[in-house]
């Protein structure tokens, strides 16, 4: 059926039911492996079924008094229960606010940090969030909080998909209706509610099936949060509006065993997926050999790679390494996008494709000068294609005085078209700022993204993000380019890096790093200073001064967990630059300047016994007193965060850890005393 036909996105899910009742849309993947069902819950759901729980839903709401157009926060994890209340509020006209969960209740405190922000900007009528989570705001809020959240209405999932004797009352909704609220990530500072309105989704929707290739019956394997732009709008809306399946696991069974993403791929005869890049990268160091030979990716039509900055050759090594699977070349697809143009604005429609230009040039003069690929690693840089521009879309990159620049020199990237939202929600100077901005020459407003990037030959390459840029004696450095660089160094764990610009008011600005040290270096605080810290120092002095001709006269040392990041994993470089200029914080192991030759010491006296250390970092990593016997997963904290737990302590053991239902911190300090 042709989706571009009907106005909205309700439009669309009633009639796929009507044309393919017993069509799956959704399959979740309860332990990332299989669907479950018993208990009364089944592991799939087909449009019929989405369709009447959506109105059940959306009668439930409208029972309880909430209008067409106000606000209904849903914090919960990936699911069925996720997509029926999401589509429940999309059906009634009521702006759903999909949220990151809090990482247990008892973690509540650090989670409002974020949370209450948006709590006072959306104003919301309603908040649906796991029974833990209800349980905890009903019953165990502390006074200080208890007048934040009088007057809001709480519901669990459960509590409003067993409402079922409401009449739904089907509003009447525009393509210029706004559809759903879409908090930023944060990653650049203070979070705001993006407006995506129907006819933004509808146009990007339309335009991510003609660039992915999407069809109808082909499924689509979704592990990104879908609180999320990349998940929500891309992986599961897009795969329903295109007539598809979603086949649905959570981020914690892909990071713990990214094998299951692509099994579920072979399996399922999946075409279609959505990746940040550091999902190829932990497949290129999690899945063996061996486990390659259990995979039949030739069904896979297209895969997007966004999100963050792509690189081309850790791309290529995926793509060259999965070919033996029956990965064709074209699958792996870099893009890119923004919450604030619903989510896709560009994408590589034949995969990976790299443009070979002289690293010195881009950076002191902004503009491309091509080099051969054979040049010298130092002199040159390999920029990723992106893509053209979507139908009825343009791209601009805009000079220092809003002037249209020439091919080839760098600018920021602006962005117009019927993708881009309608604005922030109840921020009418931040609208303004960044969606309505005016270039010479063009009548229409465009977005302002907050890139750097240039246009070649009518595709799109990124540079940087302009808050994030470093300038040195006129010379622009990319930190992706130098925390791409500094992965090499085996002692840093990968992805906890980052490059920034450092300095007092009235100094010189000069480059920082600060880098995460792997766990198992610092379990003994005085081998590490005095034997392993300096090794670690002078190889990211040698590896930053090689590559980019500068030195970074400030290294900061870090322990795991340190640096911030968004929900969606993107390093927060505002907070942390903030964090990072006091002389002390939580998580500093040493910082090293250029002047200094060496840092004083300092030693235990006595080294902690086993059970303490695995307290320790349990309290650390996931933020709750631990009881030694209950089982781990039933501690109430993210699950995410207990994967970031158990491989935290893998690496500090160097030995890998099962982990069951019942698995409890005494398993674990028994399986490594047992070893």
């Amino acid at each position: 059926m042709p989706a571009d036909k009907y106005k909205n996105i309700v439009e669309v899910a009633r009639q796929r039911a009507m044309e393919h009742p017993d069509r799956n849309c959704v399959i979740f993947l309860e332990d990332g492996e299989k669907p479950v069902v018993g208990s009364g819950t089944s592991g799939s759901m087909t449009y019929q079924e989405n369709d009447h729980a959506a109105r059940q839903v959306a009668a439930a709401l409208q029972k309880r008094g909430i209008a067409k157009g106000e606000r209904v926060l849903v914090i919960l994890p990936n699911s069925l229960e996720f997509v029926k209340v999401f589509y429940g509020c999309l059906y009634a006209g009521i702006l759903a606010v999909p949220l990151s969960e809090p990482a247990g209740p008892q973690n509540m405190a650090a989670y409002l940090e974020t949370f209450l922000p948006t709590l006072k900007v959306s104003k919301p009528s309603l908040l649906v969030a796991t029974t833990l989570m209800v349980d905890f705001l009903r019953n165990q809020l502390p006074p200080e909080l208890q007048k934040v959240f009088a007057g809001l209405a709480i519901a669990s999932a459960e509590e409003i998909l067993a409402e079922k004797d409401g009449e739904y009352s089907q509003p009447e909704i525009n393509s210029t209706d706004t559809a759903y609220l879409q908090f930023t990530s944060g990653s650049t500072g203070t979070p705001k509610g993006i407006m995506i309105g129907h006819s933004n989704l509808m146009s990007n929707l339309e335009e991510a099936r003609k660039f992915m290739q999407l069809e109808e019956e082909n499924g689509t394997v979704v592990w990104l949060p879908l609180f999320h732009d990349f998940g929500l709008a891309a992986g599961m809306m897009g795969a329903l509006y295109s007539g598809g399946f979603v086949v649905l696991m959570t981020p914690a069974h892909f990071i713990r065993k990214p094998l299951r993403w692509l099994t579920a791929m072979s399996k399922y005869k999946c075409a279609h997926s959505y990746v940040p890049p550091f999902a190829l990268d932990l497949c290129m160091k999690k899945i063996s050999n061996d486990e390659l030979a259990q995979l039949d990716l030739s069904c896979m039509v297209s895969v997007t790679d966004g999100s963050e900055p792509v690189h081309y050759l850790p791309t290529k090594k995926f793509n060259e390494r999965f070919a033996e699977c029956g990965l064709k070349p074209d699958v792996i697809r870099p893009g890119f996008g923004m919450a604030e143009i619903v989510i896709m604005f560009s994408g590589s429609k034949t995969g990976l494709h790299g443009l070979c230009v002289d690293r010195h040039v881009l950076e002191t003069e902004g503009r491309v000068k091509l080099l051969d690929e054979d040049a010298a690693e130092t002199d040159k840089k390999m920029l990723v294609n992106l893509g053209s521009q979507m139908d009825g879309h343009e791209i601009v990159i805009k000079g220092a005085e809003n002037q249209v620049l020439p091919e080839g020199e760098v600018g920021e990237l602006m962005v117009s078209g019927p993708s881009v939202a309608q604005g922030y929600y109840e921020n009418k100077q931040a609208t303004e700022e960044i969606f309505l901005q005016k270039i010479k020459g063009k009548e229409q407003p465009f977005l302002a993204t907050g890139d750097t990037a240039l246009l070649w030959e009518g595709n799109l390459y990124f540079a940087g993000r302009i808050k994030d840029i470093i300038i040195i004696r006129g010379r622009n450095y990319y930190p992706h380019d130098i925390e791409l660089v500094l992965s090499r160094v085996e002692e840093l764990r990968p992805g906890c890096l980052m490059a920034y610009a450092s300095g007092l008011e009235n100094e010189s600005e000069h480059l920082a790093v600060a880098v995460e040290v792997r766990a198992d270096l610092i379990k003994d605080m005085d081998v590490f200073r005095k034997y392993v810290l300096n090794s670690i120092d002078q190889q990211i002095i040698e590896i930053v001064g090689k590559h980019f001709q500068i030195t970074p006269s400030e290294r900061l040392y870090l322990e795991p967990g340190t640096i911030a990041k968004t929900s969606s994993g993107k390093i927060k470089h505002l907070r942390n630059r903030q964090t990072f200029a006091e002389e002390h914080f939580d998580g500093l192991l040493e910082r090293l300047v250029s002047s200094q030759d060496e840092e004083d010491s300092e030693t235990d006296e006595t080294k902690p016994s086993l059970k303490n250390e695995i307290v320790a970092l349990f309290k650390k990593v996931v933020s709750l007193e631990p009881d030694l016997d209950q089982p781990i997963l039933d501690c109430g904290a993210d699950s995410v965060v207990i994967v970031e737990f158990i491989d935290q302590i893998e690496t500090k053991y160097s030995q890998s850890f099962e982990v069951e239902d019942n698995t409890s911190l005494h398993d674990i300090i028994g399986q490594i005393k047992s070893s």
